[in-house]
């Protein structure tokens, strides 16, 4: 109950209403990417390495998981530490809205 008397009584974040900076929208085409190449990649080495009979293709799938690591590391370093407090006021606007709708009373 108290994130939702905080999420009403503070004033609604006015950053979240401007477009995101060019940083900030590449970091998280970096990070959703990062999922992409993890374990959708992994399953589609294993399934070629099984389809063509190469067991040395296995090999990648390990490979391409650490690289979704570093991946998705050059997307937080892009995001930094300011959307975190984006992602909070949206949160709390999030939480205001939902109370605002379905506590009114």
């Amino acid at each position: 109950m108290r994130l939702v008397q905080k999420a009403l009584q503070e004033p609604i974040d006015p950053q979240l209403f401007r477009r995101p900076s060019a940083r900030i929208v590449a970091g998280l085409v970096l990070i959703g990417a990062s999922y992409v190449i993890g374990w959708p990649a992994i399953a589609a080495f294993g399934a070629i390495a099984a389809w063509t009979g190469q067991p040395k293709l296995l090999l990648g799938g390990p490979a391409l998981y650490g690289l979704s690591w570093l991946v998705f590391a050059a997307g937080l370093a892009l995001v930094g530490s300011k959307a975190l407090r984006s992602g909070r006021a949206f949160g709390l606007l999030l939480v205001r809205h939902l109370a605002e709708r379905y506590l009114h009373e």
